[in-house]
Formats: structure tokens, sequence, C-alpha cells
């Protein structure tokens, strides 16, 4: 929470307490309180507390609705409802909608946010104040703090649980999902009118399955994490099929497997069921890699699943019916259809330092038997010190090399060049490779519209999907059984060019794809699969830390 916003829920909740006035006092005394809450004129604010508050509010779009507490934001909601209180009566009876309020605050930390972000001790001592103190003079003020605080507590709470407690762009630049944007001031008014809170705080959540099934696993974390969490296995050498003694019996209890300290037959299998749910090899030997994956907390768990929550938050709130969604650190593609089980396929990824962008985007078309116009960087980084060692490395692997574009452009010798003097940074010279067997697209490119660059496609490499870790391309996705996937996407007049298309190995052909299918490239190292396993994928790109880092900043704390 920054400076101005904590500034706010302070002063709201430290101003006096005492329990209700009369019907015409509490209308007259609510303005006068709520003008003088929000009259920050005499408060010199210090830099660091204007440069938080900019950075907040510049999380808004340019002509969006302001989703975040601002002191203008509260302001203009009640002038809106008439300067009257919206979580009691003007007899002073706390609302029914207003126990709603509180219970989900309350119980904040199951959607994996913090009930002490929304000052819901606070709010629970102040209703309470309310509910038992006698009448008296103060009353009407405690009615408004109250309003006030609870006010800001739901701005915040359904702001933070719809579109998240961070934008991604404060943790990640590229990270292009179209993140939605909720008006919670319009749509609390809408359901103050209709007195539906309920039906307002159900619908803040992503709607997303998968959201909910990490959801309720993280209720199941939190249990193992209220039990004292799970055994550790004490380090020590490689643990296999004929290890025994004490650390056997401790790595039986982490897995719970029956009591004994022999490594059978059952333990093996249970060790390689573990590694694929943390994306290990499934050799069912407990090796370094393995036991420091046992060995993180749970405590250390329930925050990477609520950094992950937080990241369905930044995705649509409609994915598209039907979608690809790909997730980098599970390797895993899924094409969605409603009323079908979903199919899924492995993945290639980026690797850590040409890592896949996060985005949303659209396929547009098919390209079968694409060439491959090699990128400037992959043409500089990795060919170009090749050509300087032996000119006739293209011709090797069917490379061409060209010298100007489209329709003007040509095909020269390499053997012509004299690429010692070839300048990296300025490099003439365009690479192609014409459809065949050793075209690392494959036999089918999947276009998108993007201006990354980036789109998914086949590959002739197909052992790489036979490893856990597939973090190796430069940034495009590589689809297994990628003409499955086209077979599934086309509609039958665009099957039928597709198999048309096919039978012709050396032609390349763009087939336009109608209508076309919303992809979605994202980034979760936790989710939980159909069957209700819970999964754990490698920070590849290095995602948590910074994010845990922001979401604390936003929070207020250090």
């Amino acid at each position: 929470m920054s400076g101005s916003f904590t500034k706010l829920f302070l002063f709201v909740a430290l101003v006096g307490l005492v329990a209700c006035g009369d019907a015409e006092r509490v209308s007259s005394d609510f303005k006068a309180r709520l003008d003088s809450v929000l009259d920050t004129k005499s408060k010199e604010p210090t830099s660091d507390e204007v440069r938080d508050a900019l950075v907040r509010q510049l999380r808004v779009p340019t002509g969006g609705a302001a989703v975040f507490p601002s002191r203008d934001a509260i302001a203009g909601f009640y002038a809106k409802h008439g300067n009257r209180l919206v979580w009691s009566g003007e007899g002073g009876r706390i609302s029914a909608g207003t126990a709603v309020l509180l219970d989900a605050l309350r119980r904040a930390g199951e959607q994996g946010l913090d009930p002490a972000d929304y000052e819901a001790d606070r709010l629970f001592a102040l209703e309470k104040d309310i509910r038992d103190r006698p009448k008296d003079e103060r009353a009407a003020q405690r009615l408004a703090d109250f309003d006030l605080l609870a006010t800001t507590a739901f701005f915040r709470y359904a702001s933070d649980l719809s579109t998240g407690r961070v934008h991604p762009n404060e943790v990640q630049q590229d990270w292009h999902t179209n993140a939605p944007e909720v008006d919670v001031a319009a749509a609390l008014e809408e359901a103050v009118g209709r007195t539906d809170l309920p039906g307002l705080l159900a619908s803040l959540p992503p709607p997303h399955p998968g959201y909910t099934r990490l959801r309720e696993a993280l209720g199941a974390l939190r249990e193992i994490d209220a039990a004292g969490g799970w055994p550790l296995v004490p380090p020590g050498a490689k643990l296999g099929p004929r290890s025994t003694g004490p650390r056997v019996e401790a790595l039986r209890q982490r897995l719970a497997q029956p009591p004994g300290s022999t490594f059978d037959s059952g333990l093996t299998g249970a060790v390689k069921r573990y590694q694929s749910l943390v994306g290990l090899e499934p050799r069912g030997v407990v090796d370094d890699e393995t036991l420091a994956a046992l060995n993180v907390s749970v405590v250390d768990r329930i925050r990477q699943v609520e950094l992950n929550l937080e990241r369905w938050r930044w995705i649509p709130r409609q994915l598209g019916n039907p979608h690809v969604l790909v997730n980098i650190p599970a390797f895993e593609l899924e094409l969605a259809r409603e009323g079908s089980a979903p199919w899924r396929t492995r993945v290639v990824a980026g690797k850590a330092f040409t890592p896949t962008p996060i985005l949303s985007d659209r396929i547009v078309a098919f390209v079968v038997n694409p060439p491959w116009n090699v990128p400037e960087s992959i043409a500089v980084n990795e060919y170009l010190p090749e050509l300087k060692k032996n000119p006739q490395t293209l011709a090797r692997q069917g490379v061409k090399l060209l010298e100007g574009s489209g329709d003007k452009a040509r095909e020269i010798d390499p053997g012509s060049v004299n690429w010692a003097k070839v300048d990296p940074e300025k490099f003439p010279y365009r690479l192609r490779q014409d459809p065949g067997d050793k075209n690392p697209l494959g036999r089918i490119k999947f276009d998108l519209t993007n201006d990354l660059s980036i789109y998914l496609h086949d590959t002739p490499a197909g052992g790489v999907f036979d490893r856990a870790d597939r973090d190796v391309s430069h940034g495009c996705i590589r689809v297994k059984d990628a003409l499955v996937l086209a077979d599934f996407l086309a509609s039958e007049p665009v099957k039928e060019k597709l198999h048309e298309a096919l039978e012709q190995r050396d032609e390349d052909r763009r087939i336009e794809l109608d209508p076309t299918v919303p992809v979605h490239i994202l980034y979760f190292t936790a989710w939980v699969d159909d069957a209700g396993s819970l999964h754990f994928g490698p920070d590849i790109y290095s995602f948590d830390q910074p994010q845990w880092a922001a979401v604390q900043k936003a929070s207020g704390r250090p």
C-alpha cells in the first residue's frame, strides 16, 4: 500500500470511537466527517509519498476508471451516493451486506490475499464498538469513520481480487496479456442499489477453473502448515533402491509412504511421482535437485501458490472458445473447447536469456512448409562466427544468403564475402532456409499478430520433447504433434486446404484461419491438473522473487 493510501487507512482508523446518533445528525455529521477526513491540504507530502502515489495512480489506464482508493475516488463515490452512509442505515444499524463484506475480508487469505491489507481487525473492532456502545454525541462520527474505512477496504479488496495487487508491468516488462479492468466504484454503487453485495463479491475472483483449483490447493497447504508442515529429509548422499537408514525413513514420511527404512519399489514409484509434480526427470532416485525440492518449506510453497493466483488476475476474463493456452514453466499446451475434454501436448519454450514473452494473441493463419527467415540476432550471434570459420557452413544446412529485401532480394555465394570485415552491428545480409526436412519450423507454422516475431511451430527435432526441461528455443513455441493441433483448430473448409497443402512438401502456402483462435502464452510456476494434483514448475525466467517484492511494497511491508 502506498504512503498516501496508508495515511488514509490510519487516519480513518484512528479517529474517535463512540455509537449511534439520530437520523438527521448522522447525515449532516457524515458529510462534515467525510470532508475533514479527506482534507489533506495542511499535510505536506514527502517526495517518497508523492512518487508512490503517482506510481499507484499510473496503474490506472488513461481514460479508464479509477479502481484504487484514492481520495478523489472515495469522494467521488460518496458524492454520487448523495454523501449517505453505505454500510449502515442512518439510524445506525449495520446492514446485512456489511456482514458479508467483513466476512470476505476476514477470509481474504483463502484467495491468497492478506486480511491486514484491508484493516480487517480495525473494521471488526469498529463494528463491535458501534453495536455495543451506548448512543452518545460521537455516534455519528463513529458511523462515518466505519463507513469510510469499509468503503476504502472494499475498493482495495475488490481491486486486488479482480485485477491483482500489483500490475504485471511492475514485475516484468515483457507481459502482454491485456490485464482486465474493473470499475469497482460503479460495481459497488450498482450492488448497493440492488442490495446484492454477495453477488458482487462472488463475481470478483477470476472465473477460470485453473484459479479455482489453485485456490483449493492453497487451502490444503494452509492445513498442512497449521499441522506443523511436512518433515525434511536430512542432507547426504544420493538415495536410491539400495539405500537404507534414517534418511530413507524421513523420505518415506515426507512422501506419505508406510513406515520403514528400506528404499523399496513403492518408494521408487513415489519418488518418480513427486519428481513429475515438480518438473524433474522421473528417475526414482533422490539426487541433489530432488532433495532441494523435497525440502522447500510449506510456507514457501504457500507463497508460490499465492503469487500464481495473482497471475490469474492478470489475464483476460474471457479466454475464448476455443482457445489455446501455453504454460511456459509446465512446457505444455492446452486446447480448450467448451463441451469437450482439453487436448494437451508438450512444447518447447525460450531459454532464460531468450525468453518467450507472456502474451495474449490470436492464431490467424497456418503456413504449411514454412521457410525460415533467420532472425538477425541468430544470424549475427550464431551464424556469423561459423561463417568466419567456414563460409560453406550455410550450404551444409540448406540456408541461403540473401542481399536486399522483397522482390529485389538476390542470393549470393557465401564464399564471395570477406566475412572477417563484416560488422555485426550493421549486418547487411539475410539468411533464409527453404522448406525441407532440416527446416527448424517443420511442416507447419501458426501465425500470430504480435510485433515480437513470436509464433508457434512444428519441429523436426522431436527428441527434445522427451526432456523435462524444455526451455531451449530462441523465444518461439515449438509444438509436439503440431499437425494434430492444426487439425483440431481448422474448420472443414480450412482442413481441406490444409491437407492439400501438406501433400506438397517443398512448396510453402499460407492458409487463413477462419475463425481465428485466441492463444494465451502464460507463466504459472504452480498449477493444479484436472486430477487435482498440485504441480510446481521451474521459475526459468525468475519471476517469483521480483513479484513477491512488488507485492510486499504495495502492501507497505519491507
